[in-house]
């Protein structure tokens, strides 16, 4: 079988391997389509610090069709379309052992700390397969993965019905937050710095936006809230300009899920996060969020279609990846048909 691998940053190889073998609660996974990530890019670069190389198959958002699988208490069989989790959980720690699985102290990503998902067939604990309702299409059960990221963040933040939400970074996750904030009947303002990806973001349904480059944005928000600033924050930048004064961006008692990664430590005002009594949560992965993305999916929810920017092959990661560097504003999802 093919595996797309990467032995070291700025270095994509395609190599033949052997198909694994079924393991005892594992499932032996035909991959059909996985997408790039955000973070498969930072690897490629090398700037993610949580990668360990070399990577023996990039990527981590994966659907495809069971190969090979035991008897298990899911009611998995051979020939089964399915959505594969990622982050795997030791199942040992205290973590593992409240249900907080993607908070695991030993978890292992795949395409980050273990195998990655773009290769042919992929070996993946059945704990972590779940089956694809038959009318929903590889394309669509694709952003199941990301969907959940924006659905966790979300939950962490607390988002609530009837409340305002302000979503920083008009990229994938941040818009895959804002639908996650509308489906728990929020109003969400997305904030961005790039019109392009806003006026996108609007055309898909997310119904307000704010560029902070031509907009006072506090202000913005005043009126947006009259006067009482949101209730909730998930920023999905990491950028220090937003964390050093995301006390302005919500009300005394606010919620702020963090989902973006700094690239070093950030100050923050704690002396003003004090005075307003804020919740600050920090947002890894997601969990048990795989069955409410792909019912949300299925229900037309979340348009799923429209975030697909390109479908590609193999051969033409290296070269995708390289022009979504040079041209970040002109991409949103990218597949690679596996």
């Amino acid at each position: 079988m093919k595996v797309l691998v990467l032995p070291e940053p700025g270095k994509i190889e395609i190599r033949d391997a052997e198909i694994p073998e079924l393991e005892p609660e594992q499932a032996v996974v035909k991959i059909e389509l996985c997408g790039i990530c955000g973070s498969d890019i930072t690897a490629y670069k090398g700037v993610n610090p949580t990668v360990k190389y070399p990577i023996n198959g990039l990527g981590h958002e994966g659907v495809g069709i069971i190969e090979k699988i035991g008897e298990n208490d899911k009611g998995l069989k051979v020939g089964d379309r399915v959505a594969l989790e990622p982050y795997v959980p030791c199942n040992k720690c205290h973590m593992c052992a409240v249900g907080r699985f993607n908070n695991c102290a030993d978890i292992r990503v795949c395409g980050v700390h273990k195998d990655g998902m773009m290769a042919e067939y992929f070996l993946h604990p059945v704990q972590l397969l779940y089956k694809l309702p038959d009318e929903m299409s590889f394309e669509d059960a694709a952003l199941v993965e990301p969907f959940t990221i924006g659905l966790h963040a979300a939950t962490r933040a607390r988002v609530s019905k009837g409340e305002k939400v302000v979503i920083f970074g008009a990229g994938v996750i941040g818009m895959m937050a804002a639908f996650a904030s509308i489906n728990y009947g929020a109003t969400p303002i997305l904030v961005d710095v790039i019109q392009e990806r806003l006026d996108g973001a609007k055309k898909m349904g997310i119904p307000h936006i704010c560029n902070s480059a031509k907009e006072d944005l506090e202000a913005r928000l005043k009126t947006f809230t009259d006067g009482k600033l949101p209730e909730a924050m998930i920023d999905c930048t990491g950028a220090p300009p937003i964390l050093e004064h995301m006390h302005d961006y919500v009300c005394h008692g606010g919620r702020i899920a963090l989902v973006g990664w700094p690239h070093n430590p950030v100050a923050i005002n704690t002396v003003r996060l004090t005075q307003k009594e804020i919740d600050v949560c920090p947002s890894r992965n997601s969990n048990a969020k795989f069955p409410e993305a792909i019912q949300l999916i299925h229900e037309g929810k979340m348009p799923a279609k429209d975030f697909v920017t390109k479908m590609v092959e193999l051969l033409e990661v290296e070269d995708t990846i390289k022009d979504m560097m040079q041209n970040p504003s002109e991409y949103l999802k990218v597949i690679v048909k596996i």
